[in-house]
């Protein structure tokens, strides 16, 4: 018998429309087509391959200057951080008859041979005699001159007698009494008694010392400012020290008449660019390759945050300083205004001491940094270092921060230095000018 025709499944153009409705592919479903799907995968890949390479060869942007403002926030600055910038020089310059050396510096238990640069555990017969005349100055004799090295300064060899005066002739500013290897006055305490408007401000807001003969030690304070307790306890200390205030610290003028009243000289501690794009060196920051106009801009601002300061060094600075002609800017503003520089030495290429020296401004060059490890042995050795220093070449300058360890080695050492045959004296003290 022939099938009902009612019997077969019904069609629609040849297609089967029975139930149940066959489900359609995933592909299908979100319209993907292999041309589609080609183009995704090419476009992934482009983004994968284009990430990794600007990621990898394409340097980061550098960070802004930041603005002029002054920062409310004191304790976001990294003070108390165990890295003061870059792996620091592990060299040292000394001046020694007018004339600029670097010196190889060895671990701080290692005796310093500043005669040829060569570091030795075996003492010379230099380093025997100068233990020698220390000993004498322990004593209290009086210590031999070597006719090769600058004859110390003294109240005796600095004073020149000046011609009596009758009680009726007005009294009048003394001339500057000059040592030929410094640039301080010898009578720098008359000449401010006398009328120290006319000294320029290095000489006006110095601190006077009667100088012994003795080798000399002068210790600067960075970064002081910005923590009020540590700038509190470093204040304390027994002096006189060469305290260095950020430029950028709030209520700077209270702080630095407190310094002042406890016998400390006063410097400005200016940010100065870093090599490390990473690090923030602070407001209104000297850049190298900084138009010199704005470059004056930034440098008159950091001039103008406080006052009774004698001069500047640099605060990071390891890019900057090794910067001609940034410094020469810096140097001819300081010589306008009157102010002394001392190098801090954060970077082996800094041209800054060459070029205050060369600008004729009085000028002066770290040779230790106390507490770059964060260690108390660590920077009761690197004072070792600076009484060795002192002892070979009659002058050491040694720099620190308001650091707790930093505070304790020192207010254990300071008292030491007489006795040690030291005399701590203020950076003006020992600065030079020009190439003599």
């Amino acid at each position: 018998m022939a099938p009902d025709p009612a019997d077969k499944p019904p069609h629609n153009n040849g297609k089967l429309s029975g139930w149940p409705r066959p489900r359609p592919s995933i592909a299908k479903r979100i319209g993907l087509t292999p041309i589609r799907m080609g183009l995704l995968i090419i476009m992934a890949l482009g983004g994968v391959f284009g990430g990794y390479y600007i990621g990898k060869e394409v340097a980061p942007a550098p960070k802004p200057a930041p603005p002029v403002a002054k920062s409310t926030s004191h304790h976001t600055h990294t003070t108390n951080s165990s890295v003061y910038e870059e792996s620091l020089p592990r060299d040292i310059i000394i001046q020694t008859g007018g004339k600029l050396k670097r010196i190889a510096l060895p671990e701080p238990d290692a005796e310093i041979d500043l005669g040829n640069g060569t570091p030795g555990t075996q003492k010379s017969a230099n380093t025997e005699k100068a233990e020698q005349v220390a000993g004498k100055a322990d004593e209290g004799t009086e210590p031999a001159v070597n006719p090769d090295e600058p004859k110390p300064i003294t109240s005796e060899t600095e004073a020149t007698p000046q011609p009596s005066k009758s009680k009726d002739e007005p009294q009048t500013a003394a001339l500057p009494v000059f040592h030929p290897a410094r640039a301080l006055p010898g009578n720098i305490a008359e000449l401010q008694r006398l009328d120290s408007s006319k000294l320029p401000p290095w000489q006006r807001f110095a601190r006077p010392v009667s100088l012994n003969g003795k080798p000399e030690i002068v210790i600067v304070m960075d970064d002081l400012g910005l923590d009020r307790s540590g700038a509190r306890r470093t204040i304390a200390l027994p002096g006189p020290l060469t305290l260095s205030f950020m430029s950028y610290a709030e209520d700077l003028a209270k702080q630095a008449l407190e310094a002042s009243k406890a016998g400390h000289e006063l410097m400005l501690h200016v940010p100065m660019e870093p090599g490390s794009t990473a690090i923030n060196p602070g407001p209104n920051v000297l850049l190298s390759g900084m138009p010199e106009s704005e470059l004056l801009k930034s440098i008159d601002w950091n001039l103008q945050q406080m006052t009774g300061y004698v001069g500047i060094n640099n605060h990071m600075g390891s890019r900057f300083t090794a910067d001609r002609e940034g410094m020469g800017t810096v140097v001819r503003a300081l010589r306008q205004r009157g102010y002394l520089f001392l190098d801090s030495v954060t970077s082996s290429k800094s041209v800054a001491h060459e070029t205050a020296r060369d600008g004729g401004i009085p000028y002066a060059v770290r040779n230790v940094f106390l507490d770059h490890d964060d260690d108390l042995e660590r920077i009761r050795a690197q004072l070792r270092h600076t009484e060795q220093i002192a002892r070979r070449t009659g002058l050491a300058i040694a720099i620190g921060h308001p650091r707790d360890k930093t505070i304790e080695a020192l207010k254990e050492w300071l008292p030491t230095l007489p006795e040690k045959g030291f005399q701590l004296v203020p950076i003006s003290a020992v600065v030079r000018i020009g190439k003599e």
